[in-house]
């Protein structure tokens, strides 16, 4: 493995111990020693957000992913408040967004308006590239299913994260949250990818060209046999 390679390992590895254990860890560790779960919980949350917000400052540059956690984690608090301590609207606290995201995703393709092709119609705007695909009618399939699988990929987490958060203690839920929120995201999106990739090495438009080219290439084969056999008879 290259060095490059070793960095991207150990810089994942980071990412999982700060994200992953450390909440976890803080939370075991403080919970004895106050209150509530809610304090616990959100010293253990405050962690890879500090950290978050620490890599964006080094950087200088906006981390659209860090940037929603650290605000998640602003409004988290702030419910917290608004509700007497609930500890639940904290948990749930980047879920609920994402869940009402995915809900505005299919309700955006049942009015036939997908969120991700008017993305992709103000983007045209600037790009000629993009503007020439998306005038094709054959492509805006694809940014529909899209939409539709994003959609209903960010709400099946929200509600499975949601029934988590109501069903097992606190500590469970911090240790299992992240691996059942990958595998359904992954579950939804790496699926999706794939065909997206199909479908532009393998346009429709392009499939059906090719079908009725060969099909004329037949028809034409067998009228020159046909003719060659005609003339044949004639000759004789």
């Amino acid at each position: 493995m290259t060095r490059a390679g070793h960095r991207a390992v150990a810089a994942l590895l980071i990412r999982l111990v700060i994200n992953l254990a450390a909440p976890v860890l803080a939370y075991v560790l403080l919970r004895p020693h106050v209150h509530s779960d809610i304090t616990a919980l959100a010293v253990g949350a405050a962690i890879p957000t500090v950290c978050t917000a620490g890599v964006l400052l080094w950087h200088r540059r906006l981390d659209p992913v860090g940037a929603f956690a650290i605000v998640c984690f602003g409004i988290g608090l702030l419910l917290v408040v608004a509700t007497g301590g609930n500890e639940l609207v904290f948990k749930i606290r980047e879920d609920i967004w994402t869940g009402l995201a995915g809900l505005a995703c299919l309700i955006s393709v049942a009015v036939r308006r997908p969120l991700f092709f008017v993305v992709l119609q103000l983007a045209a705007r600037r790009n000629p590239q993009i503007a020439e695909r998306i005038s094709d009618p054959q492509a805006r399939r694809i940014p529909t299913v899209a939409t539709g699988v994003i959609g209903a990929t960010l709400l099946v987490h929200a509600l499975a994260i949601t029934a988590l958060a109501l069903t097992t203690s606190t500590s469970i839920f911090l240790a299992v949250k992240l691996p059942i929120s990958l595998a359904i995201i992954g579950g939804g999106l790496v699926p999706l990818v794939w065909w997206i990739r199909h479908q532009f090495k393998h346009p429709p438009h392009q499939e059906e060209k090719d079908h009725h080219a060969h099909c004329h290439d037949s028809q034409d084969g067998h009228h020159q046999r046909t003719d060659w056999r005609g003339t044949a008879r004639g000759t004789r």
